[in-house]
């Protein structure tokens, strides 16, 4: 496909969601659509780029997966060798775009002109998830001039702390709308999320809330701390509710183009199993532990659950062939894609609570977000929560530690690594091994590795600094003239770039 600025693309007006529920595939791209239609589309488009694509660029980085060594399907992906004109870097953002967040735009300006509030804060819930990934994957981009098709080609580039100012404040206008005359019934058949269900909606707003203040918490505590306080104390008297479900698509169907995202990617269209390998990172962290979500998360060879060290995938297979020896991690064609688990948002509230010095409270959302993720993962926590996983009781950073390991663990169900991955560079956990370079190829790990700590690529490009973020795309380098200050970065100081950028206040 031809290479465009997002912005231009803008001007076909309604993009359709190619091969992904066959929704909106009118050729002509028809310029009024009803706001259902549009609902639906945004949301798949969205859901196929945060799996498909992100989802398993950050499964290598955050080394829940690995490269098998009799294939080469992700070599980049595992060496860090990613730059602006990978296609997957340069497809993905333009679809996130083009596909997902300008439908939902014209959505959103659909629904707020007829005063349709329960869809609006759909829509805005949409967008805030969209852009929130969107700034903590590539930094600055395109935002208060992204939608405006011919009357704005080339789009200023907002600075990534001014699109999380506006995403949290839509969130808060979105929430405090009049929601009387909302008709669930509209919406039932093509909300693929909560089939209309407005009051979930609202849960996730909040959650999301949540999860942006976090976000940002080390950039500008004194406005984060305030607002957190402000939503624990809401969700305390009942003001307010979090999530207590999983956010997720559900209705794939075992079908060419129909199925699970990620799996119709990996398997179906490339008619192979074998791409996808455990990383030993994560195995030997799991099984340290006695984790039995492990059962839930990959597929053992002769009951052994033995991942690959990461780059390895250049090892002859004449010393051995990682289908036969290495386990796999569990894709089906029907699987869901979580936006966002239950089990994160309680592990969201922990981490909201440590923050504002309640290590009580913290414990309390700690062991239900754990459970949480054992439950949905169909596996038994046993005694876990009193022993390897047991919440510390003194020491922040152990404190924080045990949460953010507990959301790597749980990002790994359905291929979430993206989300963890993001969580790795704001915290810093998990933790970068030591002893990386004593390492050798393959699948043995020496007795002084410390199970869950990162291990730089065997085949790593990026000068031993595991990588942060993506580099920017060819398509709005090279359309877009207001992003040519980037143009003069490398992709490789791009990628090892840690974003960071203030949360301020803006009222609308």
């Amino acid at each position: 496909m031809k290479k465009l600025s997002i912005i231009f693309c803008v001007v076909l007006f309604l993009s359709s969601c190619d091969n992904f529920l066959d929704v909106n595939k009118d050729p002509n791209y028809p310029t009024d659509v009803s706001d259902e239609l549009l609902l639906t589309s945004s949301i798949a488009a969205v859901t196929n780029v945060y799996c498909a694509d992100w989802g398993l660029i950050g499964s290598f980085w955050s080394q829940h997966w690995a490269q098998n060594n009799t294939s080469s399907q992700y070599k980049i992906y595992e060496s860090y060798a990613i730059s602006s004109n990978t296609n997957v870097i340069d497809r993905s953002y333009r679809a996130m775009f083009v596909d997902g967040l300008s439908d939902n735009e014209i959505f959103l300006k659909k629904v707020e002109a007829d005063e349709k509030w329960g869809a609006y804060l759909m829509g805005a819930v949409i967008k805030a998830y969209g852009f929130q990934y969107l700034v903590d994957l590539y930094g600055n981009v395109p935002y208060s001039e992204a939608f405006l098709g011919a009357e704005k080609l080339n789009p200023v580039v907002d600075k990534g702390e001014d699109v999380y100012a506006d995403i949290y404040a839509l969130l808060v206008d979105a929430l405090d709308k009049d929601f009387n005359s909302f008709v669930p019934e509209l919406y039932e058949a093509n909300d693929i999320i909560f089939g209309g269900e407005l009051e979930d909606w609202k849960a996730f707003a909040n959650s999301l809330r949540l999860r942006i203040l976090l976000r940002q918490f080390d950039a500008n505590s004194a406005f984060a701390t305030t607002e957190i306080t402000k939503l624990i104390a809401d969700l305390e008297a009942e003001n307010i509710y979090l999530l207590d479900k999983d956010v997720a698509v559900t209705n794939f169907e075992d079908a060419d183009s129909k199925s699970n995202p990620l799996y119709e990617s990996d398997q179906r269209q490339l008619n192979t199993t074998n791409n996808l390998k455990a990383c030993a990172t994560f195995t030997s962290y799991l099984e340290a532990n006695g984790d039995t979500r492990i059962e839930s998360l990959f597929v053992p060879v002769a009951g052994n659950f033995y991942g690959l060290v990461p780059g390895s995938y250049n090892v002859p297979s004449t010393e051995f062939e990682a289908p036969n020896l290495i386990a796999s991690p569990i894709l089906e064609p029907v699987m869901p894609v979580y936006w966002m688990t239950y089990a994160e948002s309680e592990l969201l509230i922990a981490e909201a609570y440590l923050r504002l010095g309640n290590t009580e409270m913290a414990k309390a959302y700690y062991e239900s977000g754990v459970s949480e993720s054992f439950n949905r993962m169909g596996a038994d926590i046993g005694d876990l929560l009193t022993g390897a996983y047991a919440f510390p009781t003194t020491g922040f950073n152990d404190q924080l530690k045990a949460i953010i390991m507990q959301k790597w663990v749980d990002a790994a169900d359905g291929g979430r690594g993206i989300e963890s991955h993001i969580e790795r560079v704001r915290t810093g956990f998990p933790e970068e091994s030591l002893i990386s370079d004593q390492i050798a190829e393959g699948y043995i790990l020496p007795g002084n590795y410390i199970p869950g700590t990162l291990i730089y690529s065997k085949l790593g490009t990026s000068g031993g600094v595991l990588p942060r973020r993506f580099p920017y795309p060819d398509s709005e380098l090279n359309f877009n003239s207001n992003a040519a200050e980037y143009k003069s970065l490398t992709d490789a100081d791009v990628i090892l770039q840690k974003y960071g950028g203030k949360l301020k206040i803006i009222m609308r």
